[in-house]
């Protein structure tokens, strides 16, 4: 991806990643998903740039493995291509104050992923590990908190982040709780709602 312009990249991942929201990317099965590629490729507004710079014949794949892949962690903010979303999920700052109230503060220099997670810090000598992820990554999230332990990192609080609109039931959530408890870790659920940020 060095090889393309800066600007015309920035272009490109902006315009991706409005589509995306525009078109409820988590939404549409793999078939869509496909046509959305396809169209893209000749897009003015994406392929066409992109295809200045890079060969026609790998757009596709450019997008797949550029925007697309990393679309979770432009959602929460992390990484160079986070400034191009157009919504994105709350903050660490945020996600702490939700689940354990206003005085939480998240220690950004301690920001890390698979799975995201930071240092929050509460009232008094207060710290946390919060790691957060969607319900489907449950196993990694209470993997990482197992090895947080092992490593002496602060006590892990796991989180669930389900979007907005979506339903886990009460049986799912309460077995969710039980696979962390037998690990000794605390686990809570949430919902994240994604919000519109300003144009960059």
């Amino acid at each position: 991806m060095s090889e393309i312009d800066e600007q015309i990249r920035g272009e490109v991942l902006s315009e991706v990643y409005r589509q995306m929201e525009e078109l409820d990317w988590d939404g549409l099965s793999s078939r869509e998903r496909s046509r959305c590629y396809e169209r893209w490729v000749n897009d003015p507004l994406i392929g066409d740039k992109l295809a200045r710079f890079i060969p026609r014949e790998k757009v596709r794949v450019w997008i797949k493995d550029g925007p697309v892949k990393e679309l979770p962690r432009v959602r929460n903010g992390i990484g160079p291509n986070a400034k191009y979303a157009s919504r994105r999920y709350p903050t660490a700052d945020q996600i702490a104050q939700q689940v354990l109230g206003l005085e939480w503060r998240a220690n950004l220099d301690t920001l890390g992923i698979k799975p995201t997670q930071c240092v929050v810090k509460g009232p008094g000598s207060d710290e946390r590990l919060m790691m957060w992820a969607p319900p489907q990554n449950l196993q990694d999230l209470v993997w990482a908190g197992i090895n947080a332990k092992v490593d002496d990192r602060p006590e892990p609080l796991l989180i669930i982040g389900l979007t907005q609109g979506q339903r886990l039931g009460e049986g799912e959530q309460a077995r969710q709780r039980h696979v962390a408890g037998v690990a000794g870790l605390e686990l809570i659920h949430t919902t994240l709602r994604l919000t519109r940020v300003s144009c960059h």
